[in-house]
């Protein structure tokens, strides 16, 4: 007797509903992405008690003829790939033809759907995966999805749902990246009956509002440029605009939204340091590169992807952040004006938030305004912590902020020809214009005070000398001035393959960084010497964390791991708070700070704060 079985299609489409619709909130994703494909430019979504009772999809596609939605709900048929050069080229969001059958196996389907070819709609019902209903109906041109009381036959799925709150979160987060990714589509999304988003496909700066609100823009670079093959778009939170965890990124690859190591990795290495502990930047960035060198259908939900060489991919955002971080010349080039179509109308309500929620206002966007149900009308006033008019004018601001920085660089002015275009005579003229900070004392044995004529500074002592010895030691590494100290005892550290392979293929560049490795064995290196500056390295956790991001950093240059252990090093070794500071420390601290009043310590602390002359003249009522 045959031990082998060929399974049922009932069977194998709950297996593949296993993976591809685990709760909710992936019924929404996939349903969404048909839209999408369809080539929709409205689509509305509408669920009841976290989308367990309900979820409805309308959009208004291209449609399905009535004799495709029987072909539609079997197992792989799609029409999106047709032979298997197409898996090398894959534009679209869906192209495996699971979604649909292994939705209709754990759901009562319904699909109503219309092309502009046909007079009448056509619909189709079934239960569990079996059709109960095929017939005609009237309809306007696109596609109706209903799927009633999700996993109503498979009472072991149902029992491992969350709270219906817990789903219907799921599934906002997941319509506002549709919104975010895709800002030239109009949705609404209506929970339990109550309108919860409403975009309008004008752009990704209004699709930004409604998501976060109208205070986002003011704290993000909006960037736009192209790299090495890859074209990036999108908002990146400025130096001081970080959250507290990591759901706050956002990453898209040719409109699909994914969740990659290589990318946050890039992007999270660009920012440390600016972060403090535990602090995470917030970005919504769209990376466009040829469907060729990127794998898409590596993973069950398609939320990841595979890149031919993950480090270009990293090196390229890297640097693009990095640069606009750092306030180089090359950023005014990256920084777009992307806030033209927002003004001081862009709030008219505001949607009273549940707690337990993102907030998600209520706003008018060049079209018109909408409101829930429950909102509390209030106007800017109530908003602004200011109270002053709100102009968005991101652009100029970031110019501004760019040129700062650059005057800060830079020591030498140049005369303004009559020919240089405006950019030019702006730049120079900021750089000419710069000041000359000098030291006026030291308060409660910690902070140092400086002023320049027109304003204060109070400079964190313990952050400037850290932040000094920082870069000395920094400059070692990069000009290979490393003094190496030899171990009394050599260090042992054993490996696997891949990390064997790894670190025998950088023995050289861990010797410019003032390691010294040998091979020690089949499986095993020995550590002679380590950087005298870092002596009392523990080397145990400076191999762990190197060979956490094996697969993500194929070299080594100043890797993200060693500048941590610089950063402790030169926060041991720096002027302590409470400490008195001499003349020689002011003065290298003074001229520091002169060449750029923006530092930050290792760990991301402001360097100083600067109080304006107008703000002084404020306190004592000079002016109003």
């Amino acid at each position: 007797m045959s031990k082998i079985n060929v399974l049922s299609s009932k069977i194998f489409n709950r297996i593949a509903a296993g993976e591809v619709v685990d709760r909710p909130y992936s019924v929404v994703k996939e349903l969404i992405e048909n839209s999408i494909d369809s080539g929709a430019t409205e689509i509305t979504i509408e669920i009841t008690n976290g989308g367990i009772n309900s979820i409805t999809i309308i959009d208004n596609g291209c449609g399905i003829e009535k004799d495709d939605l029987k072909i539609a709900l079997m197992p792989h048929a799609t029409s999106k790939i047709s032979k298997i050069s197409d898996l090398d080229n894959i534009t679209s969001l869906g192209f495996r033809g699971e979604a649909l059958p292994s939705i209709a196996s754990v759901s009562k389907l319904t699909i109503q759907s219309k092309t502009k070819e046909q007079v009448l709609g056509a619909k189709i019902y079934c239960e569990g995966g079996k059709i109960i209903e095929h017939s005609d109906c009237g309809l306007s041109d696109g596609t109706i999805v209903t799927v009633n009381n999700l996993f109503y036959n498979t009472p072991v799925r149902e029992k491992f749902l969350r709270s219906a709150r817990s789903e219907e979160g799921e599934i906002t987060s997941t319509i506002s990246r549709f919104i975010l990714g895709n800002p030239n589509i109009a949705f609404k999304y209506y929970a339990d009956n109550k309108l919860v988003y409403q975009s309008f496909g004008d752009g990704l700066e209004s699709a930004m509002v409604n998501v976060y609100g109208a205070s986002i823009i003011n704290d993000c670079f909006f960037i736009s440029t192209e790299k090495n093959g890859l074209i990036i778009n999108g908002y990146i939170g400025k130096h001081n605009f970080t959250k507290g965890n990591r759901t706050h990124q956002t990453i898209f690859i040719n409109g699909r939204y994914v969740v990659n190591q290589t990318i946050s990795s890039s992007i999270n290495n660009a920012y440390s340091s600016y972060l403090m502990k535990h602090r995470y930047p917030f970005y919504v960035l769209n990376i466009t590169l040829p469907t060729s060198i990127v794998d898409v259908n590596v993973h069950p939900n398609k939320l990841d992807v595979r890149f031919s060489n993950n480090q270009i991919v990293y090196s390229s955002l890297y640097s693009v952040i990095s640069k606009v971080l750092d306030g180089s010349s090359e950023a005014l080039n990256i920084i777009k004006d992307n806030s033209k179509n927002l003004s001081k109308d862009i709030i008219d309500n505001n949607v009273t938030h549940n707690n337990d929620f993102p907030k998600y206002p209520s706003v008018k966007l060049n079209k018109l305004i909408f409101n829930d149900s429950g909102a509390k009308s209030v106007s800017y006033k109530e908003i602004s912590k200011n109270d002053k008019p709100l102009t968005i004018d991101v652009f100029e601001e970031n110019r501004a902020y760019l040129l700062r920085l650059e005057q800060e660089r830079q020591n030498q002015s140049a005369l303004i020809n009559e020919d240089v275009n405006l950019k030019q005579s702006v730049k120079q003229e900021a750089i000419s214009i710069k000041r000359q900070l000098s030291y006026v004392g030291q308060v409660l044995n910690t902070y140092i005070v400086l002023e320049d004529g027109l304003d204060i500074y109070f400079v964190d002592q313990h952050a400037a000398h850290e932040r000094i010895l920082y870069d000395k030691l920094i400059e070692q590494v990069n000009n290979e001035e490393v003094v190496k100290q030899p171990l009394l005892i050599p260090y042992i550290l054993n490996v696997n393959n891949d990390e064997y392979e790894f670190l025998y293929n950088n023995v050289n560049n861990f010797s410019l960084l003032g390691i010294d490795l040998e091979v020690f064995g089949n499986d095993a290196f020995k550590v002679s010497c380590v950087p005298a500056f870092l002596s009392e390295i523990n080397l145990e956790e400076l191999f762990k964390d190197v060979l956490n991001d094996l697969f993500i950093l194929k070299s080594i240059t100043i890797s993200n791991v060693l500048n941590e252990k610089i950063a402790q090093k030169a926060c041991k070794s720096a002027i302590k708070s409470g400490n008195k500071i001499d003349t020689t420390q002011v003065d290298v601290i003074v001229k520091k700070l002169n060449e750029n009043i923006g530092l930050k310590c290792p760990h991301g602390r402001p360097v100083a704060v600067k109080i304006s002359r107008t703000e002084i003249d404020k306190w004592f009522k000079r002016i109003l």
